[in-house]
């Protein structure tokens, strides 16, 4: 019977690596909730801010958009 390794996987990244991921994908990191990436997309789940940079609220929650990047 054949066996399977799975690659090599941190255990877990911190906050910094997590904030270092999301501004070298061109994202300021307080403004994400969720980034998902996938072979030929990236969707990330993004919190909507006033134009003074204050963050909108939709009933008890933040308000946010969903936007989908291609990778080429």
């Amino acid at each position: 019977m054949a066996t399977a390794q799975l690659p090599l996987i941190p255990e877990r990244i911190t906050r910094d690596t997590l904030r270092d991921i999301c501004r070298l994908l061109g994202l300021d990191p307080g403004d994400v909730r969720d980034i998902r990436l996938g072979i030929n997309k990236m969707t990330a789940t993004l919190y909507l801010s006033s134009p003074d940079g204050r963050k909108i609220r939709y009933g008890e929650d933040a308000a946010t958009t969903v936007v989908t990047i291609p990778i080429n």
